[in-house]
């Protein structure tokens, strides 16, 4: 097979900007999860904040979590706006009804939460390429936490100098999320909101089950916790490593 002609591959650029219309809790863990690859990224979630980050900031892509923001389509210029940026929608529902309506408001791609990570660093980088005509590196491998390692190649999640755990997709979003989000005490509330959403009815102790779940897979006792404390009246928190890092960090 004849090499690929340099000349035709897109050009790389240095930071593409990515606008994040998410609530603080997920949209921690979606920066996080960002930096397989190469990205600037923004949160907001007014209005008055997304307009000006539009205009001012000027991003090359934006992430909206329309169960809790949707109604801000109109500020990122959605619809048939000429030059709009491309949109990438986050939905924790499965209705066909609602992902109609998100591609009709200017959505260009759906993910559902809970999400696995390949596809918030696959769908980004496929909209900025088709739309910028750029790409940029991938890192296949990545620290969460400083002590959890994430291998988007092989699709595998190890604690440091383990085995791959067996999780599944809430136990693996969730993780993630108190792992981004690491030495902040998330509440109950912010978990619900983040992976099932404010919508949903569902059973009162539901994070509490699947917190205990996931502790029985990384071997975490909850009395001397190595990975996930309990805040007695506030919620849960990720321990920071043992240098205190509570961001990722690149596996080179």
């Amino acid at each position: 097979m004849a090499a690929r002609d340099a000349s035709n591959q897109s050009p790389a650029i240095s930071s593409p900007r990515i606008l994040l219309v998410i609530g603080k809790a997920l949209a921690n863990l979606v920066t996080v999860t960002l930096r397989h690859s190469n990205y600037d990224t923004k949160d907001v979630t007014s209005e008055g904040e997304v307009r000006r980050a539009v205009s001012e900031w000027q991003p090359d892509i934006a992430l909206i979590d329309i169960d809790e923001h949707g109604d801000l389509f109109d500020a990122l210029g959605g619809g048939m706006a000429k030059g709009k940026i491309p949109i990438l929608a986050f939905t924790r529902k499965r209705d066909t009804a609602v992902k109609l309506r998100a591609f009709e408001n200017g959505a260009d791609d759906i993910v559902e939460v809970p999400f696995t990570l390949d596809e918030v660093v696959a769908r980004p980088f496929a909209l900025i390429r088709r739309s910028r005509g750029v790409t940029t590196p991938i890192v296949p491998k990545i620290r969460l936490g400083g002590q959890i390692e994430v291998d988007l190649i092989e699709q595998t999640v190890k604690l440091a100098g383990g085995k791959a755990l067996e999780l599944t997709p809430i136990q693996q979003t969730l993780l993630y999320l108190l792992a981004a989000n690491a030495g902040e005490v998330l509440t109950r509330e912010a978990l619900l909101a983040s992976i099932w959403g404010t919508a949903f009815q569902i059973e009162s102790n539901v994070v509490d089950r699947h917190i205990r779940e996931l502790r029985v897979k990384l071997g975490d006792d909850w009395r001397t916790p190595r990975y996930i404390e309990t805040v007695p009246g506030r919620g849960y928190r990720f321990k920071a490593d043992a240098n205190g890092e509570t961001a990722l960090a690149a596996d080179n």
